[in-house]
C-alpha cells in the first residue's frame, strides 16, 4: 500500500520535472566570478533546467535540515516522557508483584 501510495504521489513529480528539464534544455553560461566582467576565469556553461534542479534540491535539503534542527526539542521532551512511561511501567510491574496481581497485559492489547 505505501508503495502504491509512493508511486502515485511520485510519478507525476517525475513528470513534471522532466517536462521541465526537455523544455528548459537551452546553454546558459554561469559565471563564478563577479568581478572580472569581459573574460572570467571560472565560468560553466550548462543547460538551463540543471541549475533550476540544483536548486530545488537544494532548498529541499536545507529545508529538511532546518526542520530537523527546529524540532529537537520536541524529539528531546518524547524521549524524557518515553524514559518515564517505562519507569512508571517497571514501577507498576513491582507494585503489582508485591501485591501478588496478575501482570498487565502488552500494551498492545490495550486500547
Amino acid at each position: 500500500m505505501k508503495t502504491l501510495l509512493k508511486t502515485i504521489l511520485i510519478a507525476p513529480f517525475a513528470l513534471l520535472v522532466l517536462g521541465l528539464a526537455l523544455a528548459n534544455r537551452s546553454a546558459i553560461t554561469i559565471s563564478l566570478d563577479p568581478l572580472a566582467l569581459f573574460d572570467p576565469p571560472l565560468i560553466f556553461t550548462v543547460p538551463l533546467f540543471l541549475p533550476i534542479l540544483l536548486s530545488l534540491i537544494l532548498g529541499v535539503l536545507l529545508g529538511g535540515i532546518a526542520m530537523w534542527f527546529s524540532e529537537g526539542r520536541h524529539r528531546r521532551a518524547a524521549k524524557i516522557h518515553l524514559r518515564d512511561l517505562e519507569r512508571q511501567r517497571r514501577e507498576t510491574e513491582e507494585l503489582r508483584r508485591e501485591k501478588n496481581l496478575p501482570p498487565l497485559p502488552p500494551s498492545t492489547m490495550i486500547g
